[in-house]
């Protein structure tokens, strides 16, 4: 019986049928391994709103210490008596950094700062606060704040490390005024001094940042 030979051409053409299917299923694997990292991501911080038990929105007590802070532009400010004044503030903690949860807060306040309009600024305030001093020093923030388009009126504060630590734990952003144990929760907290302030777990929509923002802007008004 006469063997016959198989042909490069063929067996190349196979060669590169096996190599397209070997890549499509490690891109597939490759998908995979992102999204369930994805769902660990947002496992954890599940677990982390269950274990402190924070309701989506609460009334709470504030304590706003003016103490000294740096802002964006390198100037030194009081948090309570330079930053916040009469105006009602809105509050995040942030890093520059961040990759989690953070970077959606800073973008609710990409929206939220048009909604106010002219507001911004002269009756209301946006206030980010780092948790990473070493990193976040002012030229940072300023760079960051180019980024996201921040209007005047739209703060990003640094400063020593006890003081932020202390402002931040005052306003109930973070759970503890030790910086090292933050744990990446997602607070927003709105509010005046002398008034009524609303801590926000998780991710509200800008418009129900603006509706809380409203009520105090009403109630100052009426005081």
């Amino acid at each position: 019986m006469k063997t016959i030979a198989p042909r490069t051409g063929s067996m190349a053409a196979v060669a590169l049928v096996v190599m397209l299917i070997v890549n499509a299923a490690q891109a597939t694997l490759d998908s995979l391994a992102a999204s369930e990292k994805s769902s660990r991501s947002s496992r954890f911080l599940l677990a982390k709103s269950d274990k402190v038990n924070i309701p989506d929105r609460q009334t709470i007590k504030v304590k706003l210490h003016d103490l000294d802070l740096i802002d964006q532009d390198g100037n030194s400010v009081k948090f309570k008596s330079d930053i916040i004044g009469d105006r009602v503030a809105v509050i995040i903690p942030f890093y520059t950094t961040c990759t989690t949860a953070y970077p959606i807060l800073v973008f609710i306040f990409t929206r939220l700062q048009v909604l106010l309009g002219e507001r911004l600024g002269k009756d209301v305030v946006l206030i980010s606060l780092t948790v990473d001093p070493r990193t976040d020093i002012p030229i940072r923030l300023k760079a960051f704040a180019r980024r996201q388009k921040a209007r005047p009126g739209w703060v990003f504060l640094t400063g020593e490390r006890n003081n932020l630590g202390k402002v931040l734990w005052g306003t109930g952003a973070i759970l503890s005024a030790n910086l090292e144990e933050h744990d990446h929760i997602p607070i927003t907290l709105v509010g005046r001094a002398g008034g009524q302030w609303r801590r926000f777990h998780g991710f509200p929509t800008p418009e129900q940042l603006l509706g809380q923002v409203e009520k105090e802007l009403a109630t100052r008004e009426q005081s």
